[in-house]
């Protein structure tokens, strides 16, 4: 992509520059700037560039034109520029000619412009056209978080780019898990060469890789050709979008015909910058929400019961829909400041799944609250809440090394209107859950159930519960101890807890008797309701555990 000599010329620093030959190839594209002013130097003009000569190699050489457009190669050119009156007080008669008949603009520059400015102007024409295409107008930040604008803006941009140059375009939002496209050439082409959007930048296919600027990761991968076909090998330029280090997109510009050239490049940047900017305000605007956010969560939670008006009423000023259907976790940081390492666990979080579906605000130095839409119409199953939730743990501990976090899940679907009675539950089961299953960074409230609020001191029920582990260290041990909590539950009715077991009445039998004699019962009074019951809370524990 490059700019028209038409287009050039009409710019205010070119008012002075005369085309007096070839006029009918000003719709020529100018792809970059070459100065020759030696006799043989048009033998490696390139094409597409404007030739820029004051003369002296036609003055000691008068015929080097004629061998140029003989050789083919100076009618490749987009336009040849001359400075009359330095070494040329008049252009000859043979090259007018020749560039009306190749259709090649030939354009008299003022005595008074330097080169270097018309390379300089050049390139600022170049730039001012490729901003206003890609230009985006001004919105307020209320706006900027809004999804159809996000899109709006990279289809805008993308399509700017293959509108100007000719190339498909791609950007994959990594935490969307979402590709945009130029238009349907990128896919179509994406499917021709066997590729799929992840190879854009992890090519899975043997390929080269070179570095076009080592400041924004700016690469070039070419897919090698084993096969030794005919034709170009494909190739792609590509630019990860990064905020605090983290990536945020791929932006990717395919070269399946031919190489990218000098203004290509030039405009792949300022397209880069304007998705850059672009993911910089939505991360600006996103930060404010969360403070805004965690605002209304901290008044929420000082709220008393009764106070319900002034949650609902604080909401709408906030703009928080007081509707919608959240999942809560409450994560207990055990290792380091929660308040002190904001930034990172924004981070962390950007950069996970969840954070298309939820929202995170910091309780305290010692806690994160992390609230996940609930599904429409079906509960999200435990298994699909913790792989979320473990991935954004990971995510902190990526950027926070050695992070130790503990989880409690409610996932019963309720609106901010029930924050505090939510956030007690998810605190009782991280706190029950470190003591019954002290090896899972995450339990579900589901699991222990009414087990979380029982209230018996911490070091008080680990006594009690380490007397039976011994018996859950194998299949028979277990199998004891349940039949004991069926028995127990039953009233301790043998003939019951047979049918329920489904085994014969003197099995049941033999294994209470086995359990009685057991050293871990010593002591227990059989007939004493309150401890019988005791034992049946012990057991459940210990099941939950497991």
């Amino acid at each position: 992509m490059g700019i028209a000599v038409q287009e050039l010329l009409a710019n205010d620093f070119f008012r002075e520059f005369e085309v007096i030959a070839g006029r009918k190839g000003i719709y020529k594209e100018i792809q970059g700037i070459t100065i020759l002013d030696a006799p043989d130097g048009f033998k490696w003009t390139k094409g597409k560039e404007m030739i820029m000569s004051s003369g002296y190699a036609m003055m000691n050489d008068p015929d080097c034109i004629s061998r140029a457009f003989a050789e083919g190669s100076i009618q490749k050119a987009s336009a040849l520029l001359i400075k009359q009156g330095r070494y040329l007080e008049k252009i000859p008669e043979e090259l007018i000619a020749l560039c009306n008949e190749f259709e090649l603009p030939l354009i008299v520059a003022p005595f008074s412009a330097t080169w270097m400015e018309v390379a300089s102007q050049t390139n600022v024409a170049v730039m001012n056209r490729t901003i206003r295409k890609f230009r985006m107008p001004l919105v307020g930040s209320g706006q900027i978080t809004n999804q159809s604008y996000k899109e709006q803006r990279i289809r805008k941009i993308l399509q700017a780019v293959e509108s100007e140059m000719k190339f498909p375009a791609l950007l994959y939002d990594v935490a969307e898990d979402r590709s945009y496209y130029s238009s349907s050439n990128f896919k179509r082409m994406t499917e021709y060469y066997g590729l799929t959007d992840r190879d854009y930048w992890d090519p899975s296919l043997p390929h080269t890789q070179a570095t076009l600027c080592d400041y924004i990761n700016m690469s070039r991968y070419r897919l090698i050709n084993n096969e030794g076909r005919e034709g170009p090998r494909i190739s792609w330029v590509i630019i990860p979008i990064k905020i605090h280090g983290m990536i945020q997109a791929y932006f990717a510009v395919m070269e399946a015909h031919e190489l990218l050239d000098y203004y290509d490049e030039f405009s792949i940047r300022i397209a880069y910058l304007m998705l850059q900017s672009l993911y910089e305000q939505i991360r600006g605007a996103r930060d404010a929400g969360y403070m805004g956010f965690e605002n209304f969560i901290h008044f929420a939670m000082s709220c008393e019961t009764g106070e319900t008006g002034k949650v609902i009423s604080q909401a709408g000023v906030q703009g928080i829909s007081m509707s919608t259907m959240y999942d809560y976790a409450v994560i207990k940081v055990l290792n380091f400041s929660a308040s002190e390492k904001r930034a990172e666990l924004l981070r962390a979080f950007s950069s996970a799944r969840c954070s298309r579906i939820g929202k995170l605000a910091i309780l305290g130095d010692r806690e994160l609250l992390l609230l996940i839409e609930s599904l429409p119409k079906a509960q999200r199953t435990a298994e699909e809440m913790e792989e979320m939730i473990a991935e954004f743990m990971e995510s902190v501990r990526e950027i926070i090394h050695s992070a130790e976090m503990k989880c409690g899940l409610c996932r019963e679907g309720n609106t901010l209107r029930d924050i505090r009675k939510c956030v007690e539950k998810c605190r009782k089961v991280i706190e029950m859950g470190s003591i019954i299953r002290p090896d899972n960074d995450i339990c579900d409230y589901e699991m222990l159930g009414p087990l979380t609020w029982l209230d018996i001191p911490e070091d008080e029920l680990n006594g009690m519960l380490a007397r039976f582990r011994p018996l859950m260290s194998d299949d028979r041990g277990r199998e004891l101890l349940h039949t004991l909590k069926v028995y127990l539950v039953n009233n301790m009715n043998y003939s019951l807890t047979a049918e329920l077991l489904f085994v014969h009445i003197n099995t049941i039998r033999k294994r209470i008797d086995r359990i009685m004699e057991d050293a871990a019962f010593e002591g227990v009074d059989w007939n004493n309701t309150v401890e019988r019951v005791k034992l049946i809370l012990l057991l459940q524990f210990l099941e939950a555990g497991e």
